[in-house]
C-alpha cells in the first residue's frame, strides 16, 4: 500500500494549492471589475484547454513508463516524453500567437504574451509528473510552496501598483520558473538526455498520449464552453459569475488531484505486477477516503454559497450562489469517480475506454449547455452539467464491472463504513469521558 507519509505530503501539497487558489480568486475579484474578470476567465479557459492537451500528451505515457522503474532503463522513454512536451509547446504557442494577431478585443493583449506563462508552466508540470511517478511528493510540495510565494508577491505588486491584467501572466510565469529551479536537482537530467530514443518509445508516448489528448480536448471544451456561451448569449459579468463558481469547484478538485496523483502510479504498479485484486482494493479505499473527506465540506459550502460569495468577492457575485452549490457537489461526488475510472482503465492498458466516455459525455454537455442556456439563461449551464455527469456515471459503472469486475457500489459502502467507524470512535470517546466524570464524582 502507499505509505501514510506519502499521503501526508500529498495532502499537505493539496492544502497549499487550495489556500493559494482560494486566496488568488478572492484577491483578483477585489482588484479587477467583474467585466475584467470575465475576460481573465476566458483567457484561463484558453490556457487550460491548451495546457490540458499538453499534460494529457505527456502524463499517462510518462507515469506508465516510470512507475515502479527507477533505473536507467526508463531514461529513453523519459527523454522521448520531454521532447514531445517541448515540440507540442512550441507548436501550440505559434497557434495561439497566430490567433491573437487576428482576434480583436480585450482578450488580444493577454493572448499575445501567452508564452511567457505557458512555456515555464509546461516544464514545471513535466517535472511534477516525473516526481509523482516516483511518488516524490515531498519535492513537489516544496516546489509548490515556492511557486505560491512568488505568485503572492506578484499579486500584491499588481494590487499596489494597479497593474493591468497582462501582468498577471508575467507573475504566473515567474512563479513557474522558480518551481523549476527547486525541483530540477531531484531529476537526473544529464542521464536522461544522454539516453538514445527508440521508435518504440515514441510510439508509447503517442499511443497513451494520443488517447488522453482526445479525451482532454473534448473534456476541456465541454467544461469551459459555458463561459463562452455566457459571454456571447448574456454578458461578460455573467461569464465572471460562472467563472468564479467553476473556479471554486476546481478548488474542490484539488483533494481529488492529490489522491489521483498517487492512485494512478499505484494502480499502474499493481497492474504491471499482475495484482488486479490489490488494484481494486486500492481503488475502493482511496476513492472512499477522498469522498468521505470532501463531502461534509462540500455540503457546508453549498448551503452557505450566497453568503460566501458576497463576503469573499462582493455583493455583485451573490446571485451566483446556486451555481457554486451545484458545481461544488458535482466536484465532490461525481468527478472523483470519473477520474479514478480513467486512471484504472489506463493502468489496464485500455485508455480508449476513458476516451469514448469523455467524448460522448462532452458532446452531450456541449449541445445541452447551448440549448438550456439559450432557453433558460445562466441556470442552464449547471443543469446541463449535472444531467451529463449522471449519465456518465451509469456508463462508467457498467464498464468497470465488465473490464475489472469492480462495482462502484463497494466504494459507496466503504464511504459509509468510514463514517460509521468515525461515529463509533466519537461515541466511545464520549462514553469514556462520561464514565471518568462519574467515577470522579
Amino acid at each position: 500500500m502507499i505509505s501514510f507519509k506519502t499521503r501526508g505530503w500529498a495532502l499537505l501539497n493539496n492544502g497549499l494549492e487550495l489556500a493559494t487558489g482560494l486566496g488568488s480568486i478572492i484577491l483578483l475579484t477585489r482588484i479587477f471589475s467583474p467585466g475584467e474578470m470575465g475576460v481573465w476567465f476566458m483567457f484561463i479557459a484558453v490556457f487550460a484547454l491548451v495546457s490540458g492537451l499538453r499534460d494529457a500528451l505527456i502524463q499517462p505515457a510518462l507515469v506508465k513508463r516510470v512507475a515502479g522503474n527507477e533505473g536507467p532503463g526508463c531514461h529513453p522513454g523519459v527523454k522521448a516524453n520531454f521532447l514531445a512536451m517541448a515540440a507540442f509547446e512550441m507548436m501550440s504557442n505559434l497557434v495561439v500567437l497566430a490567433v491573437a494577431l487576428f482576434v480583436q478585443g480585450p482578450l488580444q493583449p493577454l493572448l499575445l504574451i501567452y508564452g511567457s506563462y505557458s512555456v515555464p508552466n509546461a516544464w514545471f508540470r513535466w517535472q511534477t509528473f516525473f516526481l509523482r511517478a516516483h511518488l516524490n511528493i515531498r519535492t513537489i510540495a516544496l516546489s509548490n510552496a515556492l511557486v505560491a510565494l512568488i505568485q503572492w508577491a506578484g499579486f500584491l505588486w499588481i494590487w499596489h501598483g494597479q497593474q493591468p491584467l497582462t501582468m498577471l501572466i508575467v507573475a504566473l510565469g515567474a512563479a513557474s520558473v522558480a518551481g523549476i529551479v527547486i525541483g530540477a536537482p531531484a531529476i537526473p537530467y544529464v542521464m536522461i538526455f544522454r539516453a538514445n530514443i527508440t521508435r518504440s518509445e515514441v510510439y508509447h508516448t503517442l499511443r497513451f498520449g494520443g488517447y488522453a489528448m482526445l479525451r482532454e480536448a473534448t473534456s476541456a471544451v465541454s467544461s469551459r464552453i459555458s463561459l463562452f456561451y455566457a459571454s456571447a448569449l448574456i454578458s461578460t459579468q455573467h461569464a465572471a459569475w460562472l467563472g468564479v463558481s467553476q473556479r471554486f469547484a476546481q478548488l474542490f478538485l484539488l483533494p481529488n488531484q492529490a489522491i489521483q496523483s498517487i492512485l494512478f502510479p499505484g494502480l499502474v504498479a499493481r497492474v504491471n505486477q499482475q495484482e488486479l485484486s490489490h488494484a481494486r482494493l486500492l481503488f475502493h479505499q482511496m476513492l472512499a477516503q477522498l469522498i468521505a473527506f470532501t463531502l461534509p465540506v462540500a455540503l457546508l459550502v453549498s448551503l452557505a454559497s450566497p453568503f460566501l460569495l458576497e463576503q469573499l468577492h462582493g455583493a455583485s457575485y451573490r446571485e451566483a450562489g446556486y451555481l457554486l452549490g451545484l458545481y461544488v457537489m458535482v466536484a465532490a461526488l461525481i468527478t472523483p469517480l470519473g477520474t479514478a475510472f480513467g486512471s484504472l482503465v489506463t493502468a489496464l492498458g485500455k485508455p480508449h475506454l476513458a476516451t469514448q466516455v469523455v467524448f460522448v459525455n462532452s458532446a452531450i454537455n456541449i449541445l445541452l449547455s447551448f440549448a438550456l442556456m439559450h432557453a433558460w439563461g445562466l441556470p442552464g449551464a449547471p443543469v446541463a452539467m449535472v444531467l451529463t455527469e449522471v449519465f456518465g456515471i451509469f456508463w462508467v459503472t457498467r464498464i468497470l464491472k465488465k473490464e475489472a469486475n469492480l462495482a462502484l457500489g463497494d466504494t459507496w459502502r466503504e464511504v459509509a463504513r468510514i463514517y460509521i467507524n468515525i461515529f463509533r470512535q466519537l461515541r466511545a470517546v464520549a462514553e469514556n469521558n462520561v464514565i471518568k466524570k462519574w467515577q470522579w464524582k
